[in-house]
C-alpha cells in the first residue's frame, strides 16, 4: 500500500509523523512518501520534496511567492498521477493542500482516496468552506469534536480523533530538573519567550519579544529568560539574544522540551500551535502576534470568533490575554506580562481552566489521536466506509485553478535514482 503525504509546516510534521508511526507499526507493507519534513523521515517516510519549499504563511506574504507556488503544485499534482498511490493524505495547510486536492479530482487521472488530517475551521470563519471541501475530498479528519458535524450534512466521511497534543509528555515536565541542570534557582523569576516555528514569523516577532524582555529586564529581581525552540531557528535565536546582560537559556533539544516548558513561570508566545502547548501544559501565558495590515484586515472581517488563541475558542472566554496588532508593542507586552508573574490569582485561574481545556482536547481517552486517525485510514483504504452524499459532488462548481495555466512551462525533473527520491522543480527555456 503506498500513502503520499503533504504537509507544509513543522506542526504537520509532527503530526504526519505520529500517524506514519502508527500505520507502519500495524502495516509493514505502507510506503509513505511525498512532501514532508524530518521528523516525517526519521518515521520511514521517503521525502521527495522538503516541506519548506511550500511553507509560507499570510495572505499578503505569499504574493510574491506565487508563480514559484502555481509551479510546484503542478509539479506535486503530476508526480501523485505518476505514482498512482492508493491514498493521499494532506496534513494541515489549507490553502496550498486544498488546491492539490481540487486538480486531482478535477483532472481525473489519479485514481485512489484522498483524505485531509485537521479540519480547517469553519467554525470560526468561512463556514460555506465545508460544502466545496466535501467535493473533492473523500474523507476528513478532525481534531475537535465540534467539527465533524459541518462535514457530514454534505456527505463527507469526518472522524474526529482528537489533539496530538495529548500524545506529548506535557504533563510529565519537570522544570525543577531544568532549573537544577542551568543552575537557575529558587528566588529566580523565569520568563518563556516563544518565537514560533516559522521563519517569517521569527523575522517580524523577534525585535519585539527582545525589546520586550529588555523592557522586563529593568523592572524585575533576577529575572531568567528561557526560550525553547526547533533545531532549524536555534541558531537565529541565539544570534539575536546574544545582547542580552541577563541569563537566556535557549534550549532546542526535543528531549526536554517540556522540562524546559515547566520551568517557566510565565511565557509570552506568538501566536500558534505553541500556544495551544503552553496551554496543554499548564503553563500562565499571553500571546501576542503582528501579521501584515492587509492579512489582518482581511482575517478580522471573515473571522466568526472573539478570539484568536485556541484555548480561549474552545473554553469560550478570554482565559488568555491576545495581544494583536496595534496592541503588539513592546512597552505594551512587557505591562501585561509583569501583570501576569505579579499576580498569583490570575495564574491559578488560567491553570484551572487549562484542566478543562484538556479533557476538550482528548485527554485521558484510551487510543492515541494517531492511532485513531491510523485506524480511520485503513478502514477507509478496505473501503468499509463509504461516502452517502446527500448531493452530487461539487466537482463541476470548482473552479480552474491557477496550476493549470501555462502548464507547459513547468515540469518535474528526476534525479538518475530509481526510487524517486527528488521532485525538482523546473522551468523550461521555452516561453
Amino acid at each position: 500500500m503506498k500513502i503520499f503525504f503533504i504537509t507544509g509546516e513543522n506542526s504537520g510534521d509532527v503530526l504526519a509523523a505520529s500517524l506514519i508511526k502508527k500505520l507502519k507499526a500495524g502495516n509493514t507493507d505502507i510506503e509513505c512518501l511525498g512532501v514532508g519534513g524530518p521528523r516525517m523521515k526519521s518515521a520511514g517516510f521517503n521525502e521527495l520534496l522538503p516541506m519548506d519549499q511550500i511553507s509560507v504563511m499570510g495572505i499578503w506574504e505569499v504574493l510574491p511567492k506565487i508563480p514559484r507556488l502555481i509551479k510546484i503544485n503542478k509539479a506535486i499534482v503530476e508526480e501523485i498521477e505518476k505514482q498512482q498511490p492508493d491514498m493521499v493524505v494532506t496534513v494541515d495547510f489549507p490553502d496550498f493542500n486544498f488546491r492539490i486536492a481540487k486538480s486531482l479530482k478535477k483532472r481525473g487521472i489519479y485514481k485512489g482516496k484522498i483524505v485531509h488530517y485537521v479540519a480547517p475551521s469553519v467554525w470560526a470563519w468561512r463556514p460555506g468552506r465545508a460544502k466545496a471541501i466535501s467535493g473533492f475530498l473523500d474523507a476528513i479528519i478532525c481534531l475537535f469534536p465540534m467539527e465533524t458535524k459541518y462535514f457530514e450534512p454534505y456527505g463527507l466521511p469526518a472522524k474526529y480523533v482528537g489533539h496530538p497534543v495529548v500524545e506529548t509528555n506535557a504533563l510529565d515536565g519537570d522544570g525543577n530538573i531544568f532549573k537544577k541542570e542551568n543552575d537557575i534557582g529558587p528566588d529566580d523569576n523565569t520568563l518563556g519567550i516563544f518565537f514560533g516555528s516559522r521563519e517569517g514569523e521569527f523575522k517580524s516577532m523577534g525585535p519585539i519579544l527582545c525589546q520586550t524582555a529588555k523592557f522586563m529586564e529593568d523592572v524585575t529581581e533576577n529575572l531568567k529568560i528561557i526560550a525553547p525552540t526547533l533545531p532549524d531557528l536555534e541558531y537565529e535565536i541565539q544570534t539575536i539574544l546574544k545582547g542580552f546582560s541577563l541569563p537566556v537559556f535557549v534550549s532546542a533539544n526535543p528531549n526536554i522540551k517540556w522540562d524546559a516548558f515547566k520551568a517557566c513561570d510565565v511565557a509570552v508566545a506568538v501566536s500558534g500551535t505553541v500556544a495551544l502547548e503552553l496551554a496543554y501544559a499548564g503553563i500562565p501565558h499571553i500571546i501576542v502576534y503582528k501579521a501584515n495590515p492587509i492579512t489582518a484586515l482581511i482575517v478580522k472581517l471573515m473571522a466568526k470568533v472573539k478570539h484568536v488563541h485556541l484555548a480561549n475558542i474552545l473554553l469560550g472566554e478570554a482565559v488568555v490575554p491576545e495581544l494583536l496588532q496595534g496592541k503588539c508593542k513592546p512597552e505594551i507586552i512587557a505591562e501585561a506580562a509583569l501583570k501576569l508573574s505579579s499576580d498569583k490569582e490570575a495564574q491559578e485561574k488560567q491553570k484551572e481552566k487549562f484542566k478543562e481545556l484538556r479533557s476538550i482536547l482528548g485527554a485521558g481517552e484510551t487510543m492515541s489521536p494517531s492511532q485513531k486517525a491510523a485506524n480511520f485510514i485503513m478502514e477507509l483504504a478496505q473501503g468499509t466506509i463509504e461516502q452517502e452524499r446527500n448531493e452530487p459532488p461539487h466537482q463541476k462548481n470548482i473552479p480552474r485553478q491557477p496550476e493549470e495555466v501555462e502548464s507547459q512551462n513547468t515540469e518535474i525533473v528526476e534525479e538518475a535514482s530509481p526510487n524517486n527520491e527528488n521532485i525538482e522543480i523546473k522551468e523550461s527555456s521555452t516561453g
